[in-house]
């Protein structure tokens, strides 16, 4: 019973299958506006399928590296990286935090973590054109009422990390009207994303995965 599991999941039809699928609803998502569809059952239950494809499939071909004479675990190491990639990417999706935050000078904000921003000031850049060429937020950080930062500039592309929330510097803007009409403002990213360790370690391993598989086979070659 269990052969005929493993033989039904290793299937590379089911692979080929489930490729085309996410190609394919890949690209379709790309048209629709605001899509989350990585986070819905129609692409998580496909995943979830992949998964137990690629393991079944690394299992048989793992095992059967352990009779040869010269195994080559390069393959195996790969699919390791990608099943742990996987691992990561449903930890992202599942529970991956992503708000913004817009804050006038002055004005403070908490994340879920309990850590306090407060923003100090803002620092607006133009050139002689008066086209943009920078903005930064200068933010005092404060955990358990204790300053762990003092004026952190804040720029594009430069994100600042804080109790495992990333902060990026996301837009900035003037009041037009209202009671803060004529103030400026800032508007920034608040990310935590637990599966992004898990991402980087899991590439590290298919890079592995692949460099050994390249070395066996060119030293068979020479053989």
């Amino acid at each position: 019973m269990l052969k005929k599991f493993f033989s039904l999941f290793r299937s590379l039809k089911l692979t080929a299958v489930l490729i085309a699928y996410f190609i394919i609803a890949a690209a379709i998502s790309t048209f629709i506006p605001r899509s989350r569809f990585f986070n819905t059952p129609a692409f998580l239950v496909p995943v979830g399928l992949f998964f137990i494809n690629l393991l079944s499939c690394t299992i048989f071909r793992f095992t059967g590296e352990l009779k040869k004479r010269s195994p080559n675990f390069g393959p195996d190491i790969l699919h390791g990286g990608l099943l742990l990639f996987i691992i990561a990417a449903f930890l992202s999706a599942l529970n991956r935090v992503d708000g913004s935050i817009t804050l006038s000078r002055g004005q403070s904000a908490m994340l879920p973590n309990g850590t306090i921003i407060v923003l100090d000031d803002l620092e607006y850049i133009e050139d002689k054109n008066a086209r943009p060429l920078a903005w930064k937020s200068y933010l005092s950080v404060f955990q358990d009422n204790v300053m762990e930062l003092k004026s952190y500039p804040l720029e594009v592309n430069h994100p600042l990390k804080i109790g495992g929330f990333s902060l990026y510097q996301y837009s900035y803007g003037i009041y037009a009207d209202g009671l803060n009409a004529g103030d400026e403002y800032t508007v920034l990213r608040a990310v935590w994303d637990p599966g992004y360790v898990m991402v980087v370690i899991s590439l590290l391993i298919v890079g592995t995965g692949i460099v050994i598989t390249l070395l066996i086979k060119l030293r068979r070659q020479k053989l």
